[in-house]
């Protein structure tokens, strides 16, 4: 039989094993061939070695997966104790500051002079500067118009309608509400009132009385609606008017308006 010659065996070689594709396919081939004419014990354990480096990546990858599903549970679990420890904590803070606030009006109405009758806001009228609320006591309380109303930092205003539950109090802010007062250094009265806003005016103030910045002022007990010594408010601006024979006082209310709560009925006096 004539041999072929060496050119023509490498080019049929070469085109045998052209590709990536072909030597797989033989590769494939010869691994078949091995696995066939080996003992059954080398075919077991090859078959292990062959298993063990193809499905070992994805044991590994499925353990990964459920370590970290694991984790995540368990993260999920503490995500919502530290939920709601969070709360309980705001909780008890809350009623910490609570009992601290009724502590100190427990305080207030066993020192204060007036007989006092404790009561809570409901609501208060929407706005940018607050002008009236509503409380929750009213005729069934013995509750009456007129009645002055106080927290622990000073007056608030007065009741101006009494309902069977409820009662309306206007404040120091309505346009209608005037207080007599008095300047606790000087002794020189005037009368506040609102002319908008959060700051308080005092008027009919001569110009020649002696009124200064920081000057504390109360109700005088004039006029038969407040009593006396009421804290009001402390003088932030005084000014002169050439064209006019009072001053001009701005007072900043002692009462914060924006965090009326817990109030308190000035009952008798």
């Amino acid at each position: 039989m004539p041999l072929l010659p060496i050119n023509t065996l490498t080019q049929n070689f070469s085109t045998l094993f052209k590709g990536r594709s072909s030597i797989v396919f033989w590769a494939l081939l010869i691994l078949s061939l091995l696995i066939f004419i080996l003992p059954v014990r080398t075919k077991k354990g090859f078959t292990e070695i062959a298993l063990s480096f193809s499905y070992g990546p994805f044991y590994s990858l499925a353990n990964r997966i459920e370590e970290l599903h694991q984790v995540n549970q368990k993260n999920r679990v503490l995500g919502e104790l530290v939920m709601k420890l969070s709360l309980k904590n705001y909780q008890l803070e809350e009623e910490r500051i609570e009992n601290m606030r009724l502590k100190e009006l427990l305080q207030f109405k066993q020192k204060s002079s007036f007989e006092l009758i404790p009561t809570k806001v409901i609501s208060i009228e929407p706005g940018r500067f607050p002008i009236s609320l509503l409380i929750n006591l009213g005729e069934k309380d013995g509750l009456k118009k007129g009645m002055p109303v106080i927290n622990i930092n000073g007056l608030v205003g007065k009741i101006s309608e009494v309902l069977v539950g409820s009662s309306v109090v206007q404040l120091l802010f309505h346009p209608n509400c005037r207080v007599s007062a008095l300047d606790k250094r000087s002794r020189v009265q005037g009368i506040v009132k609102s002319k908008g806003g959060i700051i308080l005016d005092l008027g009919n103030v001569p110009l020649e009385e002696d009124i200064k910045t920081g000057d504390e002022i109360f109700t005088s007990g004039l006029g038969g609606i407040f009593p006396p010594n009421l804290r009001i408010g402390r003088v932030i601006s005084v000014r002169q008017n050439s064209d006019s024979a009072f001053k001009t006082i701005k007072l900043k209310p002692a009462v914060n308006f924006f965090q009326l709560e817990e109030l308190f009925i000035i009952k008798s006096y």
